[in-house]
């Protein structure tokens, strides 16, 4: 009996093999030819450090998009692009150096693209003094200012450019490293609309003793606040009743991590009713949205040989 015909082979047209080169309809695709409203679809769908440094430089029309439409970049938000961790890390300092020069970098050239329409502006290792300035200077409308990672961000000179921001109704000066009561207090003063401001620490330091209320003080004068966060903060129960005592129209209190304070819940309620979300000192971190340090309960003995410094923390997470 004779042995079967072997099969067919895949006919070179229903199959390719995996060198072979695209077909003529792939490889006749016109990207450059995309009606200008599906061209802005796909660029509003990415992120702007992908449109900065990739998407934007695919073809002449993508770029002119990317470059000449404020509408890419009326909310500009900018972060690590490796891997959109929190930028808050152990990272060696020179590469971190580095990457805080790319981050504003790009940062600058977003805000400029919009043309003076920027409206928000979130930047996560991100900013500096020379992008608050360009803020200050090109973002008349501002509305949302939200700063992670601050390293470079300093008191004294926020101070000085908050009071551009007259519009603002959302501030968050997060993971910072320095204490801004001189901006809360300009904040305070120069930003009648604020409705959210959020002062998250990395970590809660029982040892911190001096001025401990400073920025509560501050805090207190933001008339119209409807939501605060206060993560890891210092204040006492003289601090949290002056915030409740000028914040008469609070809604939202987050002060997880706040140790210092030994009010309760029914106390907070009692002096602004208007509270209907609390989040007490001991209250689950599940979701909270960046890392901080370890919690530290009791003040550190630098002659104890487990003391180590600071920045040698190992930061942890609740995701």
């Amino acid at each position: 009996m004779a042995a079967p015909a072997p099969s067919p082979s895949p006919s070179p047209s229903r199959h390719h093999r995996p060198d072979e080169p695209p077909s003529e309809e792939e490889a006749a695709r016109d990207w450059a030819g995309l009606p200008w409203d599906a061209l802005l679809a796909v660029l509003h769908r990415l992120d702007h450090v992908d449109v900065l440094m990739g998407a934007g430089q695919v073809c002449s029309p993508w770029r002119c998009a990317a470059r000449d439409e404020p509408e890419l970049w009326r909310r500009v938000e900018v972060r690590s692009h490796a891997d959109r961790r929190p930028f808050h890390t152990a990272e060696p300092s020179r590469a971190r150096r580095h990457s805080c020069a790319v981050l504003c970098g790009l940062a600058r050239a977003a805000v400029r693209r919009a043309a003076g329409q920027c409206e928000a502006f979130c930047g996560e290792g991100a900013a500096d003094d020379s992008v608050l300035s360009l803020l200050a200077d090109e973002a008349p409308s501002l509305k949302s200012l939200r700063i992670i990672s601050g390293d470079r961000i300093v008191d004294g000179r926020l101070r000085l450019t908050v009071t551009s921001f007259t519009l603002l109704e959302e501030l968050e000066l997060s993971l910072c490293t320095d204490v801004y009561p001189g901006t809360c207090e300009a904040v305070g003063s120069a930003c009648p609309r604020l409705r959210r401001f959020r002062l998250s620490k990395d970590g809660f330091c029982k040892w911190y003793t001096k001025n401990i209320d400073q920025e509560a003080m501050a805090i207190a004068t933001m008339r119209g606040l409807r939501s605060l966060q206060l993560f890891a903060n210092p204040l006492s129960n003289d601090g949290l009743a002056a915030i409740l005592a000028g914040c008469t129209r609070l809604e939202s209190l987050d002060i997880r991590h706040c140790f210092n304070v030994g009010m309760g819940a029914a106390a907070i309620r009692a002096r602004c009713p208007g509270i209907h979300t609390l989040r007490l000192p001991r209250d689950s971190t599940i979701d909270y949205d960046l890392k901080f340090s370890p919690q530290d309960m009791t003040p550190w003995n630098t002659q104890d040989e487990n003391y180590c410094d600071w920045h040698d923390l190992i930061y942890c997470s609740s995701w």
